[in-house]
């Protein structure tokens, strides 16, 4: 089967890493998997053409960037597109079925609130007439598409979203001191890491060993450590920048936090449940339907330090449940949220259209 992933970039994000899982995965079941941007091919853009993969740059914009679509899936004639996201959608899904590809899935991968951007969903759910499937990553995203104006509501399904497994005995963990939580994520306004800086300076004034461990690039970054410095966290908050391997962060860390306002299913809680590191996030999105399916996942109201730094607190002075807390997240894992899991379950997806 020949199956091209639409993306706008393939920057380092969470539905740019499922991509590249996806991409691998196809492969190794023998199918010919590719990618094609939008507007940029991104970190892991090159890092899919160095291990071999087509990836393909349009780069350019309106009538002219739908016509790039619609000549490159004429020629390499493709059985599915994915489109990842409503902007592939908006702009791939009608050349795609103009040049004749039987199969188009598209997944939101976050979630949308109310109010709806009119204009935007409307061109969405036009869009989506000419798809066969649209995945919601959770049970909340569904509910948000089905919600949408003009939503196709028959062809809206859920598929959770998927981590990769972490070799935690092959991976060399970072040297640390302390009990060290781990946050990994966009610098942005999504993520409220503000709220996550303010909730560690709480709980430092309690547990004098917390670290504090940040992994992610962002426009906030700069004002971020400003925040860091004025409330005298003193080096005891790093951060690291964007990374494309976090597993010997995971390795190393003592529990995993995310502090989001907006979330679907981060696929960093994920690879944090992967490698068996315990996690706290804040109740919004799909994370809550994780924390349902792990006891080792606790959620705490969103923008409230107060809560964040309470639940802290309450595992750093539990270290002794570490080693069972590790052992359930593992389980919940690989129960819920295994590659193959995903891919399997988009595969019949793609297949259901060829038939």
């Amino acid at each position: 089967m020949k199956i091209v992933h639409l993306a706008d970039s393939m920057e380092v994000g969470g539905a740019e890493k499922l991509i590249t899982l996806l991409c691998r995965w196809q492969r190794e079941q023998g199918h010919d998997a590719s990618v094609h941007c939008l507007y940029d091919v991104g970190v892991l853009g090159e890092e899919l053409r160095r291990d071999g993969f087509e990836v393909t740059l349009h780069g350019r914009s309106g009538f002219g960037l739908a016509t790039s679509i619609y000549r490159e899936f004429r020629r390499s004639t493709p059985d599915v597109v994915h489109c990842h996201n409503a902007t592939a959608a908006i702009t791939g899904a009608i050349p795609a079925r103009a040049a004749g590809v039987r199969s188009i899935v598209v997944t939101r991968h976050g979630i949308v609130a109310p109010p709806y951007t009119l204009r935007r969903e409307l061109k969405f759910a036009f869009a989506c007439h000419w798809c066969d499937w649209i995945v919601a990553v959770c049970e909340k995203a569904r509910e948000n598409l089905m919600a949408a104006p003009f939503a196709s509501r028959q062809k809206i399904i859920r598929i959770y979203n998927a981590g990769p497994a972490m070799n935690n005995g092959r991976v060399p963990a970072l040297s640390k001191s302390g009990f060290t939580l781990l946050h990994v994520g966009r610098l942005s306004p999504a993520k409220d890491q503000e709220t996550l800086l303010k909730a560690f300076a709480i709980a430092r004034a309690q547990t004098q060993d917390l670290r504090l461990w940040i992994v992610g690039g962002g426009s906030l970054r700069a004002e971020l450590e400003n925040v860091a410095r004025q409330i005298g966290l003193n080096g005891s908050a790093i951060f690291f920048g964007e990374q494309l391997d976090v597993s010997p962060y995971l390795a190393a860390a003592d529990l995993f936090v995310l502090s989001s306002v907006s979330e679907g299913v981060p696929v960093s809680l994920l690879e944090a449940l992967a490698a068996g590191v315990p996690a706290i996030v804040t109740d919004v999105g799909g994370m809550s339907e994780v924390a349902g399916l792990s006891a080792a996942t606790v959620t705490v109201p969103p923008s409230n330090p107060a809560a964040l730094a309470a639940a802290i607190e309450k595992i750093a002075q539990s270290r002794d449940q570490l080693p069972r807390l590790r052992k359930i997240a593992q389980e919940c894992y690989a129960s819920n949220f295994t590659l193959q899991r995903m891919a399997g379950e988009y595969m019949a997806l793609y297949r259901s259209a060829l038939c």
